[in-house]
């Protein structure tokens, strides 16, 4: 959830300084051929990236992992989490400041804001957690601190 916040907070701070003018956009719009490349190559990171990070999750090996043995569950789910995460967090920060970078081009806009519109769909809320690694439990019932001094079971 941290991970998704300050990426969040990271991108509105991109935002501030350059509509604020502190930082001038622009700076790397002389060169149309690096503009259209590094779009090019930014088109192919996002769309690559977005349905990669959907189906992270449902692939064998990743699968396996959050599914197979309850007590490495959590620590398979924070790693993976975290990868699929940054699939599309950075993808989104890097094209808010290309955006500004480049002198308000666009294209960087529209694929920063289409990476932060699949955010909803990984949102990391614990009862997708439990459904994902395969835990017969729900969010209600969780506890994350036990009153009886009992390990957790998740």
């Amino acid at each position: 959830m941290a991970e998704l916040w300050v990426s969040v907070v990271l991108t509105a701070l991109i935002v501030l300084l350059f509509e604020s003018e502190l930082v001038l956009p622009g700076m790397l719009s002389d060169d149309s051929n690096t503009q259209v490349l590094t779009g090019m190559v930014m088109i192919i990171v996002v769309l690559v990236a977005i349905p990669s990070s959907l189906y992270l999750f449902k692939t064998g090996h990743v699968n396996g992992l959050l599914t197979g043995d309850e007590s490495s569950a959590p620590r398979h789910l924070l790693f993976w989490g975290t990868v699929r995460m940054m699939m599309l967090c950075v993808p989104m920060v890097v094209c808010m400041f290309l955006y500004y970078a480049f002198g308000e081009n666009v294209r960087f806009f529209y694929l920063s804001v289409i990476c932060a519109l699949c955010l909803f769909m990984v949102y990391p809320t614990l009862s997708r957690c439990l459904h994902e690694t395969g835990i017969k439990s729900d969010a209600k019932d969780y506890d994350p601190t036990p009153n009886d001094g009992a390990p957790r079971s998740y």
